[in-house]
């Protein structure tokens, strides 16, 4: 229950961070998607269940806020959550440069459903310009857990002491 309440307010915090600060930097397209460093780094670091509820619920949130069609991101975070945990109990995960293969694999499989998906339903036009966007937003995203996987371990580190969790 500790670590969905973290996972929860981690996310909400980075979807804060990601409509509000990062509209003003980058262009909605282009836009690194925070949610799921948290997603990624939940996978990762996280307990099973406890992770797909709390990456479950922030995807219907990222759903409400995005205008997607409803269950995709749950969907699709829940896929990304269960293959790092796949990666997290099968290899050995501690790297930095590690964790941002993964996420550069996850963001580009996450990125390509959503783009298609919308496509499908004819939210957007399939243009050869859309392949370049979805690798200028898997490579933004994947870099921004430089920054963000450091805060979320000092975090969690902060939040556990706290409250008790191990």
């Amino acid at each position: 229950m500790r670590e969905l309440l973290f996972v929860l307010f981690a996310g909400w915090v980075g979807l804060v961070i990601q409509c509000c600060i990062l509209n003003s930097i980058f262009s909605m397209e282009i836009k690194p998607d925070l949610t799921l460093l948290v997603v990624v780094w939940t996978g990762l670091n996280g307990d099973y269940l406890s992770s797909l509820i709390s990456v479950f619920l922030l995807g219907l949130t990222q759903d409400l806020l995005s205008g997607a069609p409803l269950g995709l991101f749950p969907s699709i975070y829940v896929a990304a959550i269960i293959f790092s945990a796949y990666v997290r109990d099968n290899f050995h995960v501690e790297s930095l440069g590690t964790s941002l293969i993964i996420t550069l694999l996850i963001s580009l499989f996450c990125f390509c459903l959503v783009f298609i998906s919308r496509w499908f339903i004819g939210q957007i036009t399939f243009e050869p310009v859309m392949i370049k966007i979805v690798l200028i937003k898997t490579i933004l995203t994947s870099l921004g857990l430089i920054i963000v996987k450091p805060m979320l371990d000092n975090a969690w580190k902060g939040y556990s002491r706290i409250v008790g969790a191990t």
